[in-house]
């Protein structure tokens, strides 16, 4: 991309990178840090003429909370 002086990176993310909620910290630490390195690679990469993409997707329909398994503490 820097030889032909064009390009692009497409990041795909979540809401999850803008809005965090309680519980889900690794969840929302990992989108805020894709946030972060798209934003970054962005001021970096645009003197080779490359473009980076973020694409946050809306909500979509899935599986997610009803597969969603919670460990137990052991009884004592």
């Amino acid at each position: 991309m820097r030889t032909q002086r064009s390009g692009r990176v497409v990041n795909i993310v979540s809401n999850g990178g803008r809005i965090a909620v309680p519980l889900d910290t690794i969840y929302h630490g990992t989108k805020f840090g894709l946030e972060g390195v798209s934003e970054s690679l962005q001021y970096e990469l645009e003197q080779f003429g490359i473009k980076i993409v973020l694409i946050e997707p809306c909500a979509v329909r899935s599986n997610f909370w009803a597969n969603l398994k919670i460990a137990k503490v052991p009884n004592r």
